[in-house]
């Protein structure tokens, strides 16, 4: 051909003769057999890798909701203040155990993205927000009972106004810049550059407000149980309510813990002693409810309780209980709250 004389030299060579070989020369292997071993190993690999398979698949599916229930955590423990850190005021310090609770636990749910598993969560984000509620409401009243120059409270105000959130707001900033703000309360407290009020007013004036918060979620609780068409075992807003009023509960019995521990007063008359214990019992009973599902079932239900019913029945406990409280102080002679601190000035309240 015309273009062979282009071609390399190694092409135009002659390759090897090809033999072709006939089946006589082939070995049959009819009776052959392969080896067990290769056998057992060879499916042994094959359910491994299945179940494998079939274990990512299982973990990718179940690993969201597992981090969602991990995520869920509600600190109902007791408050306790230690004594070296000497506060001026009780309220201050149990305000801020709770904020840094709340903080450095798990997180704030409401700041979570949307994606986080945390952000899934119903029960702990009504638990946050009707903490700092809470705290927030207790804290105007401080303020308004600590007026400088008639005026409440500056850094009081200030706290209570940073503790209320506000849509679209990420919490731990405002959370952190209140709790710094009732630090500088109590440590104008202990220089004596705020006025702080007598104590034993201040618990009048606690025990009708959380009487009111009992009033309050009584209401909310009631509208759920009285639904006309009730989610099984509990909707949302139920979950909320619940949640809500357990939060409430435990802000207003830690209150009165710090106060009776910090006021010697109290233990003075028998009838003012014995409403406080009832109170903080209580409110403690409200503040203890842990459901491991919460349920708003008929009250005659085979199975499900009723959990919103029964926090019903213990606020309505807490809310007569803490208005006894409330009449107690009022009927109690002025005298004998006052002769303590003459018999014994050595009693006289000291930050724990």
């Amino acid at each position: 051909m015309a273009f062979d004389s282009r071609l390399p030299a190694a092409y135009q060579e002659e390759g090897p003769v090809v033999t072709r070989i006939g089946t006589d020369h082939l070995v049959t292997f009819d009776y052959a057999e392969p080896s067990p071993i290769m056998l057992f190993f060879q499916r042994w690999w094959r359910r491994s890798i299945l179940m494998l398979k079939v274990g990512v698949v299982v973990g990718a599916v179940l690993a969201y909701p597992v981090m969602t229930v991990m995520s869920h955590r509600i600190d109902d423990s007791d408050v306790l203040l230690a004594t070296s850190q000497n506060w001026s005021s009780p309220e201050a310090g149990v305000a801020i155990n709770k904020i840094a609770r709340e903080l450095e636990g798990t997180g704030w749910a409401g700041d979570r993205a949307s994606w986080h598993p945390q952000a899934r969560l119903t029960a702990m984000p009504a638990w946050q927000k009707a903490t700092t509620d809470a705290l927030a409401e207790h804290t105007r009243l401080l303020a308004v009972m600590s007026p400088v120059n008639g005026e409440p409270d500056a850094d009081l105000t200030a706290a209570a106004r940073l503790l209320h959130g506000m849509p679209g707001d990420d919490m731990r900033p405002r959370l952190t810049s209140a709790a710094e703000a009732l630090n500088r309360f109590d440590t104008r407290a202990a220089r004596g550059l705020a006025i702080q009020p007598d104590r034993l007013e201040l618990l009048k004036a606690e025990a009708r407000q959380f009487a009111g918060w009992a009033e309050t979620d009584l209401t909310d609780l009631s509208t759920q149980i009285n639904r006309d068409v009730v989610e099984w075992p509990a909707s949302r807003t139920d979950i909320i309510a619940f949640y809500g009023a357990k939060a409430r509960a435990h802000v207003a019995r830690e209150m009165l813990m710090a106060t009776e521990r910090s006021e010697p007063r109290l233990g003075r008359t028998p009838d003012v002693q014995a409403a406080m214990t009832r109170a903080k019992e209580a409110w403690g009973r409200a503040a203890r409810m842990k459901p491991l599902i919460v349920s708003n079932q008929p009250g005659d239900g085979m199975l499900m309780a009723n959990h919103l019913a029964s926090m019903g029945f213990f606020l309505a406990e807490a809310k007569i209980a803490s208005l006894a409280l409330a009449d107690a102080l009022d009927a109690a002679p002025g005298e004998d709250l006052e002769s303590v601190a003459s018999l014994a000035p050595d009693l006289v309240a000291t930050a724990p």
